[in-house]
């Protein structure tokens, strides 16, 4: 079992640049200490709301974060970091980790769906399961699906019901690709299928026991109609983009959404029987996460801190509302790990309630999310984008990782993810003390043991650089068995 340690939440008025006409409101979970003393909101992945009376998020070092009044603004929600009574084995084989650092959560918890209040699955980067019965009370149990060598990265998790739970994991190689089922979750029984060709599998949703969409990496998307069934079951249709889909939404009267790395939101009303058609939803950059209540309506985000909402989402580009939520702001040289305005979750319980959750820590909600815009508020079919002479470059994150990464072996291979709204017509990328050189997002190298600091920034129409975005991180060296 796991213990929690629970820190109340100060309430946050909207970011700066945020309208007060907005339907969302905002707050923020309060910093966390990590490892050398350095304070920080940690990143919310995913969040869940099986009523209006429980929402649970996960993020980054085993955060979860969970509120018995969503809305409820000052105090209502409680952020928990496990502790645990013996220190994880892969900490204790870390080079250079002191046993007591060990004491500290260093996962990362990637997705998490709660089929009633009485039954929520969230899932972890480093291969765990986290199942609690009574999430208010701060008491999960932690499992591991998958016994072979070569730990999966779950990503995802769906839960429709109490009867059926069902994870993907993505990554290259053999521990990508697998799709992990349960028909008993708090039995702890999983029983798990490699797809062909491995895809990086990013976002799973299944709208009864009997239907389940996963999507991947380069556009790819699954479909089953028995996900208990073995690999055979599953089957790949047909996409019309390649971009990356790191979301997706199914509702059981039928409509399935999914969004992609260029603002674009993908519908069928028939996946297992048909193809996916593609509009923009306004924006330009990564979607990651979309929710959908009903047949009518879905709501998606991106990672540039944009919410996109539909009372009709095959209705093509005009029948999406654009809001930005939280504005780009530049980092400072020390606070350089994320960006710190994106968002990458989801949930709407109804028309009535839906929750967003991000980087930094920030949590939104809205009672009317799919009420006209405001005049005031900065929504329209696409946001007037403005035209620099110098672009901006956000950087994204560092996939698989946050500030630290882990190798048996002498380098690891990092990849990256940056972009700008400003009109770059490329992108130049700094290693350490290296020469600015010509690169493009995802940027993929191999990284020796270390401190290591990377630096990117956009090229202007012009020809001129913009400032520069700064991710520092370290590759520690694990010792094999």
């Amino acid at each position: 079992m796991v213990a929690m340690i629970v820190v109340s939440v100060a309430a946050l008025a909207l970011p700066a640049g945020s309208t007060a006409a907005s339907k969302w409101s905002g707050m923020q979970l309060p910093a966390k200490l990590l490892e050398g003393g350095y304070a920080d909101q940690v990143p919310l992945y995913s969040v869940s709301c099986p009523s209006k009376k429980l929402c649970v998020a996960v993020g980054a070092l085993d955060t979860v974060a969970v509120s018995q009044s969503p809305t409820g603004g000052r105090d209502s929600w409680r952020a928990g970091y496990p502790t645990y009574a013996e220190p994880k084995q892969s900490c204790l084989e870390e080079e250079g980790v002191p046993p007591a650092s060990c004491s500290f959560p260093r996962g990362s918890l990637d997705g998490v769906s709660c089929a009633t209040e009485g039954l929520c699955v969230a899932v972890g980067y480093e291969g765990s399961v986290y199942i609690s019965t009574d999430p208010t009370a701060g008491s999960w149990s932690i499992g591991t699906p998958y016994k072979g060598p070569g730990a999966p990265h779950l990503t995802a998790v769906s839960c429709p019901s109490v009867s059926l739970c069902v994870a993907v994991s993505g990554g290259n190689g053999s521990a990508g690709g697998r799709v992990f089922s349960t028909s008993a979750p708090t039995a702890g029984q999983w029983q798990s299928v490699q797809l062909g060709g491995s895809p990086d599998l990013r976002a799973v949703s299944c709208t009864t026991t009997s239907v389940c969409v996963a999507v991947a990496k380069g556009g790819r998307i699954f479909v089953s109609a028995d996900p208990t069934g073995g690999a055979g079951s599953w089957r790949e249709v047909g996409s019309p983009t390649q971009r990356d889909l790191e979301g997706v939404s199914c509702v059981a009267t039928f409509l399935c959404a999914a969004g992609d790395g260029g603002g674009n939101v993908l519908t069928s009303t028939d996946p297992t029987g048909s193809n996916f058609a593609e509009t923009n939803a306004g924006g330009s950059v990564q979607i990651t996460g979309v929710t959908c209540p009903t047949t009518t309506n879905c709501v998606a985000v991106d990672n540039d801190g944009d919410v996109v909402t539909s009372t009709n989402p095959g209705g093509g580009p005009t029948a999406w509302t654009f809001e930005n939520l939280v504005p780009f702001e530049a980092e400072s040289p020390d606070h350089g790990q994320f960006v710190k305005n994106a968002l990458w979750g989801a949930s709407c319980v109804s028309t009535s309630l839906c929750v967003l959750v991000g980087a930094n820590s920030r949590i939104f909600s809205a009672t009317d999310p799919f009420a006209a815009p405001s005049p005031s508020s900065p929504a329209g079919n696409a946001p007037a984008k403005p035209t620099r002479k110098r672009p901006r470059t956000h950087l994204v994150f560092a996939e698989g990782f946050w500030q630290s990464a882990v190798t048996r072996h002498r380098r690891f291979k990092a990849r990256f993810h940056f972009y700008s709204r400003d009109g770059a017509k490329g992108f130049e990328c700094k290693r350490d003390r290296g020469s600015w050189r010509r690169c493009h997002s995802p940027l993929r190298y191999w990284v020796p043991v270390g401190r290591h600091t990377l630096r990117v920034r956009a090229i202007g129409s012009t020809g001129l650089r913009g400032p520069a975005a700064m991710l520092r991180f370290k590759v520690l060296h694990r010792r094999p068995r």
